[in-house]
């Protein structure tokens, strides 16, 4: 891409291109600092292994400092071709200005063999879009009419972006910046491409990634809304509803690819996660840091190291020891569960630690060839955060092998402070309250209907990203909610949890099924409680009427068959405890 307004000079003895002559009597004292490693005076705000930013100010204006280097195969054979990542920025910036695009002001940009930078205006008072959004929402009515002109304004944006031809190829809110006038600004440019004429499908593919960004916490109006001020700005022509089924299948399409690519980070080496070995044969993987804080998580706020968990894993087995400060949750032929609070990294951290017992031959001779439960409730518990699923973080697995036999293993999450969904209803839906919190009969009401409709659109998130639970059942339910805030249903034990290539009606039965017959034996559940749960599942944005009666007759139907499987399984068992006791 290329941009030489007049203003737009380089100097040839430094080859530092300046965007003016303001630019240049600013920083052409400061290069030698822009261009170090660890630049002197300024203050670090973002790093990972390509790029690095940093901000100070320079004679009292606030400027940001991106420095590009990356050293992997595929960024050292674009700088031999001559591509600079900085330079496209800053060509990128103008040549967006010049179409009236909002974005960051550049001020500088360097090419160099090992290490590339640009310089940039700060945005006085901004914030990123997706920090604005959540702290906007949580302002009620007043907030989200706020995110509702905002989004008016970022369709504006992007309908100009797109008809001067140029693709954002990261689109999503953490590169968008609000200002105090709540309007968006465009910032970290050197994903974008320029083309001549932007075709319908590469409009709707660049529009999908926004789409994805923000499907968790925009309604279907308001992403409406934000369509029809793309095509009233844009011109694109067709309707909107062609517009919205385009999108929404791109978008469709994006999240799943964005997905595995999150799944493959689980079992890599990143900043997010990372192998572990240990002595005596110990191996298997720890958290570093989360991306997701979901299920009212403490440690999610925080960043570990390898020396922390090593610290923390110098004697596995005594990790199972009650002592003083341990709990014994569970200890049955299958598990034993430890509760412990324990400091990990000057971090005090409530935890569950699991050890798994295997109870048939069968099972050792499977688990030599595919991972421990340790490792799988791992990977899956971090796959349902990734899509935004609220279960209890899982912050390291490790397991033993002699050869490819498995000898022990062990996984430890972080406890969920909530009361799971028996005593949750027992406790709040009771007449009266068994509560200290009084609560009308109205607002109890409502509590039930957010809890059970949410039930329902938890199953829903599970079966459509194709997962299926084999032991949904209360107690292994947590129900987080504080007065003023909308209730969240947390899923722990993740052993009855599988990731399938297809969920098929039957497996949508059974797991509706073991729900529905949790919630039968829960007194303060009604009739209709069990039936808004379902409508919950059915019900989708923009699907109209749903016609859930044929559903209730099967699900009743199964639940019932399910009970008397249940009553004769007891009744077995107290006979043959009769017998054995005789």
């Amino acid at each position: 891409m290329s941009h030489s307004p007049d203003n737009v000079t380089t100097d040839e003895a430094t080859g530092v291109t300046y965007a003016n002559d303001e630019a240049r009597s600013l920083l052409r004292d400061h290069l030698v600092q822009l261009a170090a490693d660890e630049p002197a005076g300024w203050t670090l705000v973002k790093r990972n292994a390509s790029r690095s930013v940093w901000r100070r100010k320079i004679e009292g204006r606030g400027c940001y400092l991106k420095q590009f280097h990356g050293q992997s195969f595929f960024h050292r054979a674009r700088r031999r071709l001559g591509r600079c990542d900085a330079l496209r920025e800053f060509h990128a910036a103008l040549s967006l200005r010049d179409a009236q695009v909002r974005t960051v002001v550049p001020m500088a940009a360097h090419a160099g063999k090992r290490l590339s930078w640009l310089v940039t205006r700060e945005v006085p008072e901004a914030t990123p879009a997706d920090q604005w959004h959540a702290e906007a929402l949580r302002r009620g009515p007043a907030g989200r009419h706020r995110v509702q002109a905002c989004l008016r304004r970022l369709g504006q944006l992007i309908a100009r972006m797109h008809d001067a031809g140029i693709v954002h190829r990261d689109l999503h809110c953490g590169n968008v910046l609000i200002d105090p006038n709540d309007r968006p600004v465009l910032m970290d440019l050197h994903r974008i491409s320029r083309h001549r004429r932007l075709s319908r499908r590469r409009r709707a593919m660049n529009l999908a990634q926004l789409y994805h960004d923000r499907q968790h916490v925009t309604t279907r109006t308001e992403r409406l809304r934000f369509l029809r001020q793309y095509l009233d700005e844009s011109g694109g022509g067709g309707t909107l509803r062609g517009w919205d089924i385009l999108v929404e299948a791109f978008a469709h399409r994006h999240t799943v690819r964005q997905y595995r690519q999150r799944d493959r980070r689980i079992v890599g080496r990143n900043r997010y996660f990372s192998p572990i070995k240990l002595s005596g044969g110990w191996r298997g993987r720890v958290v570093l840091a989360s991306k997701r804080r979901m299920g009212g998580s403490r440690a999610a706020e925080h960043t570990f190291t390898l020396e922390d968990w090593r610290a923390f894993l110098a004697d596995p087995d005594a990790l199972l020891e009650t002592g003083e400060d341990g709990k014994i949750v569970k200890n049955s032929p299958s598990t034993i569960i430890i509760r412990r609070t324990v400091n990990v990294g000057g971090h005090d951290l409530d935890l569950f630690i699991k050890r798994s017992r295997r109870k048939h031959w069968r099972k050792i001779l499977a688990d030599a060839f595919r991972p421990s439960r340790a490792l799988r409730a791992f990977k899956l518990g971090h796959q349902l955060l990734t899509r935004r699923i609220a279960t209890a973080l899982p912050l390291l697995a490790v397991e033993r092998r002699v050869g490819p036999f498995l000898v022990d293993s062990i996984l430890v999450t972080e406890a969920v402070h909530a009361p799971n969904l028996h005593d949750f209803m027992n406790t709040w839906l009771s007449v009266p309250p068994r509560s200290d919190t009084p609560m009308s009969v109205t607002r109890q009401r409502q509590l039930a209907q957010q809890v059970l409709w949410e039930l329902g659109r938890v199953v829903q998130s599970l079966h459509d990203n194709h997962f299926a639970h084999r032991d949904l059942k209360a107690s292994n339910i947590r129900v987080r909610w504080s007065q003023g805030q909308q209730p969240e249903v947390v899923l722990v034990d993740l052993d009855g949890v599988s990731h399938v290539n297809l969920i098929t009606t039957r497996r949508k039965w059974r797991g509706l099924m073991r729900l529905n017959v949790s919630l039968l034996q829960c007194p303060p559940v009604t009739h209709a409680g069990r039936l808004r749960m379902l409508l919950g599942y059915m019900r989708r944005p923009g699907m109209g009427r749903v016609n859930f009666k044929t559903w209730w007759r099967v699900l009743e139907d199964w639940s019932a068959r399910k009970l008397n499987q249940q009553i004769r399984s007891r009744r077995r068992k107290q006979r043959e405890l009769r017998r054995s006791t005789a």
